[in-house]
């Protein structure tokens, strides 16, 4: 048996290493493999560059994890090999009907919302015509956004949600704040009605942390999502929703569905996570809270400097090889997964100066993906982002109310975030400070 070669190779064939887990003896394989890292034990680290420098001097820059325990794949760390991997939908799939774990796939669990053995129609986990087919509706969706309204309607949003907490003193920026907002713009520009939209928060959480309620609550927002979609049909508005309808790319309401669940689970973790890292950063790293306050950064700086030191989607979720395949002198079995480190390659020696301030402006980062799966819409998370941020630092002096080093790290595979972040402020007052 061969594989084809890609970046990375060490020039071994691959028959030479099937079936053995020892480098010295041909390419490493996953089968077999225990003791592995878990995905979660990165996430949670109080710094991720020295876990994926161990991981890195132990195996290269492709190493062995486990995405869950008994869930091996393989965690790309470096920019080249995960470019390569991003823009080769030929090789290495983003439909899990490829991977080979559906067997130790566990029953429950945030693992199962992105790797569903059934597999649903919408672009994200489709390739090739169909993926072209079933983005394009979602890029023509999204280009009709009127970005100055969508940038009014964040902003009721968020002085919404800051008035709930304003006169109390203190308020948990993370599920009081950040966690809410963009799941309830997705709403608004989705046409939802305001009770509509927080219920499909509280939904929403529910399904994307695996809980006990998770499949029910799946089931409550499909036909939520689904009523929606009926009643969009025969009443048009101008709304995404209204757009997705009426696109003659899908083939039934189904597909709709699911392309809106996508845009919702998409944006709704990456977009909370972008938000809460920065808050993080600008009430914990006085060297980038000093320069936004003295004007030598803007926000939007600041939030470039967060995609590229702290990514909100510090992995991606898992592509699937095509075929046998080597990569940094390990052979990829056909249908073996591979997430992308994008925490790893963003700040990859390599292609990474060691002068945080010589990225300010920069936007090479890998943090909104490449190639045909890349973020179809970073434009309007940014919108989000920092409409959500400038308004909470217009409307309220917060102050951080632990030690930076105590706040925990939520315990996903995916996304780097802290579980909470607690602060505290006086009586609010209109700051004077064009963001």
């Amino acid at each position: 048996m061969t594989g084809t070669t890609v970046a990375g190779m060490t020039g071994t064939s691959a028959s030479e290493g099937a079936g053995t887990n020892q480098q010295d003896a041909g390419p490493l394989v996953l089968d077999g493999l225990t003791g592995l890292t878990l995905l979660t034990d990165i996430t949670t680290a109080p710094d991720t560059r020295p876990e994926y420098d161990r991981l890195e001097r132990e195996w290269g820059v492709v190493a062995p994890v486990d995405m869950e325990p008994g869930v091996p794949a393989w965690l790309v760390l470096g920019h080249r090999e995960i470019c390569e991997v991003m823009r080769n939908e030929r090789l290495f799939s983003h439909n899990p009907r490829y991977w080979n774990g559906h067997s130790v796939l566990p029953a429950s669990g945030t693992l199962l919302q992105v790797i569903n053995p059934q597999g649903r129609m919408a672009a994200d986990l489709q390739d090739g015509e169909q993926r072209r087919r079933l983005r394009e509706p979602v890029d023509d969706a999204f280009a009709g956004v009127d970005e100055s309204a969508m940038v009014d309607s964040v902003r009721r949003q968020c002085e919404s949600l800051v008035d709930r907490f304003a006169d109390r003193g203190s308020a948990d920026l993370v599920w009081e704040y950040a966690a809410m907002i963009p799941m309830l713009a997705t709403a608004d520009l989705l046409g939802f009605d305001e009770q509509t939209s927080r219920r499909l928060v509280e939904l929403a959480r529910a399904v994307w942390t695996g809980g006990d309620n998770a499949s029910s609550s799946g089931e409550e927002m499909g036909a939520i999502v689904f009523r929606h979609i009926a009643s969009r049909r025969a009443d048009p508005r101008p709304d995404l929703t209204t757009a997705l309808v009426q696109h003659p790319g899908f083939e039934n309401d189904l597909e709709v569905m699911n392309t809106i669940f996508a845009v919702v689970g998409a944006g709704d973790g990456y977009t909370m996570s972008w938000i809460t890292q920065t808050l993080r950063i600008l009430l914990s790293d006085s060297r980038v809270a000093n320069r936004l306050a003295g004007g030598r950064m803007d926000l939007d700086d600041a939030l470039d400097h967060v995609l590229w030191y702290a990514a909100p989607s510090a992995h991606l979720s898992p592509r699937y090889a095509t075929q046998d395949v080597q990569i940094d002198g390990k052979y990829v079995r056909k249908g073996d997964a591979l997430v992308m480190a994008v925490q790893a390659a963003n700040t990859d020696r390599q292609v990474h100066t060691e002068d945080p301030w010589d990225e300010v402006g920069n936007r090479a980062h890998l943090s909104f993906g490449t190639g045909p799966h890349s973020c179809p819409a970073p434009r309007l998370a940014r919108i989000i982002a920092r409409v959500a941020i400038s308004t909470l630092l217009r409307r309220l002096e917060v102050r951080l109310a632990a030690e930076p080093d105590q706040i925990p790290w939520a315990p996903s595979l995916w996304a780097r975030f802290p579980l909470s972040l607690p602060v505290t402020f006086p009586p609010p007052t209109e700051v004077a400070q064009d963001w």
